[in-house]
């Protein structure tokens, strides 16, 4: 599976919101994953200043991402290929 970033812009959300959208689309990717599809859903971010939302997933494609997002009824800008880096990986790169 390969790691997605979902951006979508939310002008005037609030935090309830957000919040809502986020268990749509926890729910929506697990049942995409009950069905037999490669997806998990691993969180949002909500940048207020920026009226955005940042939304993780793991997945085999970026379709599933955007097919939970359909199901889930929230709107998507963009889905691209990300690369989150454990907190370990920042340590190293400062010790050498």
């Amino acid at each position: 599976m390969f790691e997605y970033l979902a951006e979508r812009y939310d002008p005037g959300a609030t935090g309830d919101q957000i919040r809502a959208d986020t268990a749509r689309l926890a729910t929506a990717a697990r049942k995409l994953r009950a069905e037999g599809h490669l997806i998990e859903f691993l969180g949002s971010t909500f940048v207020p200043g920026d009226e955005a939302t940042l939304s993780r997933f793991a997945s085999s494609s970026v379709e599933l991402v955007e097919t939970a997002h359909r199901r889930a009824s929230v709107p998507v800008e963009r889905v691209v290929e990300a690369l989150s880096l454990p907190e370990e990986a920042a340590d190293q790169r400062r010790e050498t």
